[in-house]
């Protein structure tokens, strides 16, 4: 399996947002966004996403209403290097440093379905507050962390098991997920994944029985 590959070199709802503090969470979709502009120029994006159950929230569709945990995500750059936020996430979440092989090969579909703690901050632009995901940490032993809800979501063009996958994906992403992966047609601005067998396992004999992933 080719997984979503990460390294370490180099929309809108009517929700309430998730209320700001910390909570117990569990990783539920992970997105290769493809590459993406910024104010510093191309950057490979992944969106990782988390069930918070504590929260909960109620919406109507096919006229049936619905009731389950919220949802919150955040959008990083596709690198497991020590000074990325993704990297520094991870790190925090796992309870230990990258090695240098990690570094080479990452597969982050191995944090789905993993639980976490994560820290939510709010800004406000306008009229709107925007909840966002300031930092994710490991559970502390002994936390009890409820059984998922939400249907696991992961996507990458770059698996033919996972592709399919986009049509499921909500509209925004679907958009920027089809923007983001037509730069793959220039191989100046694209690298693909290397092939299977290059991320370490998350079931490594060398990983302790305490690190998650």
């Amino acid at each position: 399996m080719m997984g979503l590959i990460s390294k370490g070199t180099g929309g809108g709802s009517d929700f309430e947002p998730v209320p700001a503090g910390t909570h117990i969470a569990r990783c539920v979709s992970v997105v290769d966004l493809g590459f993406q502009e910024t104010p510093w120029g191309s950057k490979e994006k992944v969106y990782i996403g988390f069930e918070v159950p504590s929260v909960r929230v109620a919406w109507t569709k096919d006229d049936k209403d619905h009731e389950g945990p919220a949802l919150i995500g955040s959008t990083y750059t596709n690198s497991v290097h020590e000074k990325s936020v993704l990297g520094q996430h991870l790190v925090n979440w796992r309870g230990r440093a990258f090695t240098e092989e990690e570094k080479e090969g990452f597969d982050l579909f191995t944090i789905l379905n993993v639980p976490c703690m994560i820290s939510v901050t709010h800004n406000t632009k306008g009229e709107k507050t925007y909840a966002n995901v300031s930092a994710v940490m490991g559970l502390p032993p002994g936390t009890f962390a409820a059984e998922r809800e939400t249907d696991l979501m992961q996507y990458t063009p770059n698996d033919p098991k996972f592709a399919g996958n986009l049509g499921k994906l909500p509209e925004w992403m679907q958009k920027k997920c089809a923007e983001g992966h037509k730069m793959a047609e220039n191989p100046n601005e694209y690298q693909a994944p290397p092939p299977p067998g290059g991320p370490p396992s998350a079931t490594n004999t060398d990983f302790d029985d305490d690190i998650p992933f």
